[in-house]
């Protein structure tokens, strides 16, 4: 799983860093914006390969686009900006991904990078990321990308700017340019009409499915299935004699569970989302994202909390906490 993330990293970074490229050397202004040409898929996001269809959905921090494919073009550049996507703002516009024709589908990642000349290696960022996915090393802060969930909260405390992409929990319009070449761009650009953000979002399903995505509704302080000491994101333990645990727990104190019961399912694990801030500690931990949480790989975790993308307007029908 490691290599196939690095893998997916270093593709969107390589893609990003050609569209920059053909940006710069072509200055082209569009002269038309066509809004609602271009569609997002909602719901969990894609996921690595598993032992079923489903195994890892909702794994990866990616937007679906698609649109219709345009004759001749080379290539396409994606872009985003939380504001409606408009001809004074286009040159503004955070560059995602660069697509090669033909296609009429991609998928976009969620990437925060650091730019290494503002960088003035003060450490803020590396104080900040919840998931400990920052260092700084040689002058420059670096991010593990084994560890990096895109909450943009480095972001939020740069003094320079030095740190850009985007981010989880933020909404993003996006916008869609053919190419014909480099030197020849559509003077059209195709946009999304609603903006869209990944939420994380916990979710049960049949065990007897054909996905492995079910919160075990563990009771907390006892052996249950998933878990001796309760769930994996409530700061819990995995083996009996407790010695790994299962994480911190949610930082920001968002997650909580339906011991009541005041929703359908007892014992059911939420998301409060007017507390949660996207930081993806609760993916991480869920899932032993990466060996994480144990480094030896003994256990997986439930992988019931999961990435899903969602428009500007969506409001959760979870029960509310009491």
């Amino acid at each position: 799983m490691k290599k196939h993330i690095i893998g997916l990293m270093v593709a969107v970074l390589f893609v990003s860093a050609v569209a920059c490229l053909s940006d710069s050397e072509n200055p082209v202004i569009p002269t038309s914006i066509t809004s609602g040409d271009l569609l997002v898929d909602t719901g969990f996001t894609l996921g690595s390969e598993g032992l079923y269809l489903y195994d890892n959905l909702g794994e990866y921090s990616a937007f679906t686009l698609r649109w219709d494919e345009v004759e001749d073009a080379q290539y396409y550049e994606i872009r985003a900006q939380e504001e409606p996507i408009s001809l004074d703002n286009w040159d503004d516009c955070v560059v995602m991904a660069t697509i090669q024709a033909p296609a009429d589908t991609a998928n976009v990642f969620n990437v925060i990078e650091v730019q290494s000349e503002p960088c003035i290696a003060c450490g803020l960022c590396e104080q900040a990321c919840p998931s400990n996915a920052i260092t700084v090393q040689g002058g420059i802060a670096i991010i593990d990308y084994e560890r990096c969930t895109s909450c943009g909260q480095c972001m939020d405390v740069c003094p320079v700017d030095a740190i850009t992409g985007t981010r989880n929990g933020t909404n993003y319009y996006f916008g869609l340019r053919a190419f014909y070449n480099i030197d020849n761009p559509s003077p059209d650009v195709m946009s999304t009409s609603d903006s869209y953000r990944i939420i994380f979002f916990n979710a049960r399903e049949s065990f007897f499915g054909p996905q492995t995505k079910n919160c075990a509704l563990c009771t907390t302080g006892s052996d249950s299935l998933g878990c001796y000491g309760g769930c994996h994101i409530l700061n819990d333990w995995y083996t009996a004699e407790r010695e790994i645990s299962t994480g911190s727990g949610c930082p920001e104190d968002a997650v909580w569970q339906d011991t009541l019961p005041i929703g359908p399912r007892h014992d059911m694990i939420y998301i409060d989302y007017e507390n949660c801030t996207s930081c993806g500690v609760c993916f991480t931990e869920c899932w032993n994202y990466n060996d994480v949480i144990d480094p030896t790989g003994t256990y997986e975790g439930m992988k019931s909390a999961m990435h899903k993308v969602v428009p500007s307007g969506w409001i959760t029908n979870q029960p509310l906490r009491p």
